[in-house]
């Protein structure tokens, strides 16, 4: 549980922070998992945001389990740019969760559900723990795989979503579908292949949008370099890193289908999601 917390200390500073009450933050959570949506912690700064999230995150995985893997969030300048923080935050991804390629995703229990192209590295040895580059971390993955991401907006009306406030709430995971994935075996060149990964994100109605694997944080692998380094999470074999998002938030609507084509090292990777009420 004092993963989290540490992870968006380390990233901000040492400054003192000031916690909401551990009640307030297990009541938003309890009534977030009832379908309710999240009122504002009361917190400023990244710091505040840690002590708030480690209370929220502990009645979380009371209801769901001890987490399966972890959202960083905040990846891509823009991001960073648009709330207001400097470097990423993360969160704990807990397996209801997480959906197979194809899956039909109600969105009945969500709020202000969007979609966006994302994408996952699986954990194979926990040697990934003392990683300092690139190949050292690509070393201790199993494999790369597709992820469309539906996070939930689930703010209450007239609550601004800063960093603080996002971080405090692990960065609002709420859905993804996930898809069979690439070994990295199988890559002639982990590094470059993933630093060269491309993705096409398509849906109903919608022009397709594209992204690449700089547009987390520069390379993919420097996301799960800055959640072993500054992240203070440990990572165990088989659990999942979600590495930030390759696309815009695009707003969920039931009846849509949605799907991300991907390309790294020459092979391809597919994923699907279908919105239904």
């Amino acid at each position: 549980m004092k993963l989290i917390a540490a992870a968006l200390v380390l990233a901000a500073g040492p400054a003192l922070a000031e916690c909401p009450p551990p009640a307030q933050m297990q009541d938003a959570a309890r009534a977030w998992l009832a379908g309710e949506r999240l009122p504002d912690p009361g917190v400023a700064t990244v710091e505040d945001a840690a002590c708030a999230y480690a209370p929220f995150r502990a009645a979380l995985e009371a209801e769901m389990g001890a987490p399966v893997g972890w959202k960083v969030g905040f990846t891509s300048k823009p991001a960073q740019e648009r709330f207001g923080v400097t470097a990423p935050v993360a969160g704990a991804l807990f397996a209801p969760m997480i959906l197979q390629d194809g899956a039909e995703v109600s969105l009945k229990g969500s709020r202000s559900p969007f979609y966006e192209a994302d994408l996952v590295v699986t954990v194979a040895d926990a040697a990934i723990n003392e990683a300092t580059s690139r190949e050292q971390v690509a070393a201790a993955l199993s494999d790369v795989r597709p992820f469309i991401e539906l996070p939930d907006m689930a703010l209450a009306e007239g609550v601004k979503p800063t960093g603080p406030i996002m971080a405090s709430y692990g960065v609002i995971p709420w859905r993804g579908v996930i898809g069979q994935g690439v070994a990295m075996t199988d890559l002639a060149d982990p590094v470059a292949d993933l630093a060269a990964l491309t993705v096409e994100l398509k849906a109903d109605g919608a022009e397709p949008v594209q992204g690449t694997g700089e547009m987390l944080l520069g390379h993919p692998l420097d996301v799960v370099l800055w959640l072993i380094g500054h992240g203070g999470a440990r990572l165990e074999p088989g659990q999942v890193i979600s590495l930030g998002s390759l696309s815009p938030l695009v707003e969920a609507t039931p009846g849509v289908t949605v799907t991300a084509d991907y390309q790294v090292g020459g092979k391809p990777m597919t994923v699907t999601a279908r919105l239904v009420d």
